[in-house]
């Protein structure tokens, strides 16, 4: 009886985490493909009149195709710069090739956890003329790498120190060593950490509006003010607005996530 009531707990609350995900998604995709009466007529009710106008709408009037072209120059560049640093701090630190690598460790966990040095970044950039910048928001996008130290130190930590004691053995340099086979070892952590790095990147614009004033600079997110005015908001084009600016995403992780299952079975079988 125990094993039932405990079964049927665990189930429930399964059950009420996917409706948590579910229900507003799904009046996301409802609203999206509702005509503006329909839903100022019945905001909650099913969709009797589908239509992709909203779709069409939003697209032109958020200028979706210039922005997204930042987007991807931005979350492209952070991401790979951010996943390489991150990697080449996490490996000497996994394996205590410098000193102190606990205690230096430690400190970037607590930096990880305190809140982003928005002023300091601000005024650095001012003085080093990258404010309103590519090249100084993808600065600024860097500090998104915390979580991924983290993760690859872990991860790092798995991988058997006797690789490394072969490759010395082998004549094998450090960095040779260290894209050759470090790197294709990790490709589930790096799927992993590209696909979380990728959507905190996309999604920014508090970071955007503070380090950016030209238009033309801006990301995809930027182009979702325009559906909110000072006494409405259009409801319908503003969530076809959201699921555009998702849908990248969404491939990007659909794409990505054969890589990880291919990378942990490989990996498994490698170590």
């Amino acid at each position: 009886m125990r094993k039932l009531t405990s079964r049927f707990l665990v189930y429930f609350s399964i059950l009420i985490a996917m409706l948590i995900f579910i229900v507003p998604l799904c009046y996301v995709v409802f609203t999206a493909f509702k005509l503006p009466e329909e839903f100022l007529s019945n905001p909650l009710g099913l969709i009797f009149s589908p239509t992709i106008e909203n779709f069409v709408n939003s697209w032109q009037k958020a200028n979706f195709g210039f922005y997204i072209l930042n987007s991807l120059i931005y979350v492209t560049a952070a991401t790979v710069l951010s996943l390489i640093c991150s990697l080449l701090i996490a490996f000497p630190i996994a394996r205590n090739y410098v000193r102190f690598s606990s205690g230096l460790y430690f400190f970037m966990m607590i930096g990880v956890f305190l809140p982003d040095g928005t002023i300091p970044l601000f005024q650095i950039l001012l003085k080093t003329k990258l404010f309103n910048t590519r090249l100084g928001y993808i600065i600024a996008m860097l500090s998104i790498g915390g979580v991924a130290l983290m993760f690859f130190v872990s991860y790092l930590k798995g991988i058997p120190t006797d690789l490394d004691e072969a490759a010395i053995t082998d004549g094998c340099g450090y960095f040779t060593y260290f894209f050759k086979i470090i790197i294709p070892l990790s490709k589930p952590a790096i799927s992993s950490m590209a696909i979380l790095t990728a959507i905190g990147i996309w999604n920014d614009i508090v970071k955007a509006i503070i380090f950016l004033s030209d238009e033309k600079l801006f990301p995809i997110t930027k182009g979702l003010f325009v559906f909110s005015g000072q006494y409405s908001t259009n409801w319908t084009e503003l969530t076809a607005g959201l699921i555009i600016v998702a849908l990248p995403l969404v491939v990007l992780f659909l794409y990505l996530q054969r890589y990880i299952i291919d990378g942990l079975t490989a990996g498994s079988v490698k170590m």
